[in-house]
């Protein structure tokens, strides 16, 4: 298992699709690469999933 003990077990999953356990990170930066945010998710949750709540976050464009 890739994941450290001290992590708790309710924020790992297992994704089947690349039978990774742990967690997926998403980040969103602009065009000059500044990060704009960022997620942390168990690995089963979908990556469709997490991209709505991750946009959801987002600054608004002006």
């Amino acid at each position: 298992m890739r994941v450290a003990a001290t992590v708790p077990a309710a924020s790992r999953g297992y994704d089947g699709g690349k039978k990774v356990p742990g967690r997926k990170r998403y980040i969103v930066t602009d065009t000059f690469g500044l990060l704009l945010a960022v997620a942390v998710t168990a690995a089963d949750i979908g990556d469709r999933d997490a991209a709505a709540g991750l946009l959801t976050r987002l600054p608004s464009a002006r």
